[in-house]
């Protein structure tokens, strides 16, 4: 799928560049659509990955994680504008595939700047209670009402007008293969809270002797 889809994308910017200007918009449009094929075509590849991991699970830091894909996600969400916080979390050790953590802060980051209006605010946190780590994306959007948020992590659901429907189900892919949950919920005072909780790594007990 991804190569036809390269050469589609590449013939119509040969048309770009010769079409008349009244087709511009068009055009425009037909690279969206294209775009947007590409992204389901990506979004269904991670879910079948996460569906069939073989690989084990490694120590992840999350603190470190949330620092640097927020860092990633922030000029987008000033071009919006928006404001994107990630407040300096204590270190923080999961235990996670490699390579996991990172694409559900991403979809998760995507959804909510796509779904927050200018002016709004979207804050990324996490800390650790026992043996789970939660990791907690609010928004002050136009958040989901019960039934949306009941059927959003089922594939091609979106709340969001032209939106894939892929981006939480990865994340409750990705997530529950970790042995992790995921839920929703509605931010106090209007919005969308999303709380991930993953195993953390467990700690080493200090003085303990390995025994053979």
């Amino acid at each position: 799928l991804r190569t036809p889809l390269a050469a589609l994308r590449l013939r119509l910017d040969v048309l770009a560049l010769q079409a008349p200007d009244q087709l511009a918009e068009e055009l425009a449009g037909a690279h969206h659509e294209v775009a947007r094929l590409s992204r389901m075509v990506d979004g269904l590849l991670a879910v079948a990955r996460a569906e069939n991991v073989t690989a084990s699970p490694v120590p992840v830091q999350v603190d470190a994680a949330i620092k640097d894909r927020a860092m990633v996600w922030k000029p987008t969400a000033d071009e919006k504008p928006l404001e994107l916080s990630a407040p300096a979390t204590e270190p923080l050790t999961a235990r996670m595939r490699e390579g996991h953590l990172e694409q559900i802060l991403d979809n998760l980051l995507a959804n909510a700047i796509e779904a927050v209006p200018a002016g709004g605010h979207i804050t990324l946190s996490a800390r650790q209670a026992g043996s789970r780590i939660s990791i907690v994306v609010a928004d002050d959007g136009p958040g989901m009402n019960e039934q949306h948020r009941s059927a959003a992590f089922r594939r091609f659901v979106s709340a969001t007008p032209g939106g894939t429907g892929l981006g939480l189900a990865i994340v409750h892919r990705l997530v529950t293969a970790d042995g992790g949950t995921a839920e929703l919920a509605e931010t106090p005072g209007g919005g969308l809270t999303v709380t991930v909780e993953v195993p953390a790594m467990p700690r080493r007990r200090s003085g303990s002797v390995a025994q053979g």
